[in-house]
């Protein structure tokens, strides 16, 4: 393995990698620890006791002033996760994603919940929030707070994109839920209702998840017709608790009444571009980008050009389109109206 070599300089990238400067890389790798800091805790301090060195030699460090050997460098970037290739892929031009693809031995659908939520806490762990879902469907964590459309997501994530090969994957009956799963998603919708958010929506909002309840109707996957209608009664549910949070511009959960000092809810209407699943978040520390890919799985990227690229496009967009939470109640209506006609029609 490289990083076991030994004290091998860190100029010797640059012999691999010339376009490479020796004191922006290492000023970048600090800085991406930096952000990855507590804010009560010092970075100079925290480097010295991980190395073993003086706090004096630390600084040296941080500044760029000596260079990091390799054993050093893998150290500092296995502890804080910050990714040697992203920091290389920086300097040449590239973007560097991270994730996970979702399977049944290496990560499992419970493991992409879990990891999930703790994205999510992570971005809620601040004081200025910044929270932005560009949604071409309804955004997935608001099915998790419904147990029928949770119960629904889960089966057809499993079985249709996931293609998991289970017995109880085999027909769809929603009096048989798997509790675990359905508790890992409420929590899921906890950590996002915790924060505040905008989300940008258009008109093809519920046309993915009544395709996909159609698709099983004329496929025989459900047991019973019942099921269905009920599924198409709670999209219809939902409906009326998004619209009634938009209305008062805070997050509550479905069934519940707003409460004081809930997290702030911006909903946007874009009838301009029918966007992929992105989401662009801030804690006031750090920044990241998540991308939708391959129906579930999302990669995530904190490398600065591309997240500030990403930020800029999300509010240009959102000058394009029409803010209906809070005032806008016309708009707003006639918005939800017409994803309430679309679920009739597709049940009919």
């Amino acid at each position: 393995m490289l990083f076991k070599k030994g004290r091998v300089a860190l100029y010797g990238l640059l012999q691999i990698f010339p376009w490479m400067n020796n004191t922006e890389l290492q000023q970048a790798l600090f800085k991406q620890v930096k952000e990855r800091l507590p804010v009560h805790l010092s970075l100079a301090e925290e480097l010295a006791a991980l190395l073993g060195i003086s706090a004096d030699s630390a600084y040296r460090r941080i500044r760029g002033e000596k260079a990091l050997d390799l054993g050093e460098l893998a150290v500092v970037a296995q502890k804080y996760r910050v990714s040697l290739d992203g920091l290389i892929g920086q300097q040449a031009g590239g973007f560097l994603f991270s994730g996970h693809f979702v399977d049944n031995a290496d990560f499992s659908f419970p493991d992409w919940l879990a990891s999930l939520n703790a994205q999510l806490e992570m971005a809620a762990d601040g004081k200025d929030t910044t929270f932005i879902f560009q949604s071409k469907d309804v955004p997935l964590f608001h099915h998790f707070q419904v147990p029928e459309l949770a119960a629904f997501k889960f089966f057809f994530w499993r079985k249709t994109i996931l293609q998991h090969v289970d017995p109880a994957l085999d027909r769809l009956d929603l009096a048989m839920r798997d509790e675990g799963l359905l508790a890992q998603g409420r929590k899921v919708f906890l950590a996002y209702s915790r924060m505040p958010s905008t989300e940008i929506w258009n008109a093809e909002g519920m046309t993915s998840t009544l395709r996909q309840i159609n698709y099983y109707r004329e496929t025989g996957v459900f047991r019973k017709e019942e099921d269905a209608q009920l599924l198409f009664d709670r999209c219809l549910h939902l409906l009326d608790h998004l619209e009634n949070q938009a209305e008062h511009g805070v997050k509550f959960p479905f069934g519940t009444p707003p409460e004081q000092g809930a997290a702030s809810y911006a909903l946007y209407h874009n009838e301009v571009l029918l966007g992929d699943n992105a989401i662009y978040a801030d804690n006031g520390r750090l920044r990241v980008v998540f991308l939708n890919h391959t129906g579930v799985n999302y990669l995530g990227t904190t490398d600065p050009r591309f997240v500030e690229h990403t930020r800029r496009s999300l509010e240009n967009i959102m000058k394009r389109s029409t803010l209906i939470s809070g005032s806008g109640e016309k708009e707003r209506r006639r918005f939800f109206k017409g994803l309430r006609e679309e679920v009739e029609r597709r049940r009919k």
